[in-house]
């Protein structure tokens, strides 16, 4: 049964589009990258110099290659974290995760986030294959310090 309020007639509705010009094909003018960047903006806040304990430049997590793209790195209900990939060229892929942080273990999960197979982590890194526009789920328990 559909109810009138499903509908909603009568509400107005805004959204935002871009246009991104580029030679060659979607692949090549990383598509995908230019979307992400327009529904996320980089926020930038001005602040005086000062000092601090934070390096520089720092950052929890590198991913390799460009392809591979960030969809999630969250908490999970387990006291571990998930971290969610995916490849978005449509190629098959070599990957590394790296963590800028101590791994004590890390698995591959579901999208519903049950824990499966155990894998291997070397210096904090996690090595995997991506089928092209595949998604994968790591948990993986850090070292809290």
């Amino acid at each position: 049964i559909a109810s009138s309020a499903a509908f909603e007639l009568g509400k107005e509705r805004t959204f935002h589009y871009a246009l991104v010009p580029h030679t060659g094909d979607w692949r090549q003018a990383n598509a995908y990258r230019a979307g992400l960047e327009f529904n996320n903006p980089l926020i930038v806040r001005n602040a005086p110099a000062h000092k601090g304990s934070l390096p520089s430049v720092w950052g929890l997590l590198d991913i390799s290659p460009a392809n591979v793209v960030l969809g999630a790195f969250k908490p999970a209900n387990d006291g571990s974290s998930i971290i969610r990939v995916y490849e978005a060229d449509g190629r098959a892929t070599a990957a590394t995760l790296k963590l800028h942080a101590k791994i004590i273990s890390a698995n591959e999960a579901n999208l519903m986030e049950d824990t499966g197979k155990k894998l291997k982590t070397q210096d904090d890194s996690i090595h995997f294959d991506l089928h092209p526009f595949e998604i994968k789920t790591f948990k993986v328990r850090l070292k809290s310090e």
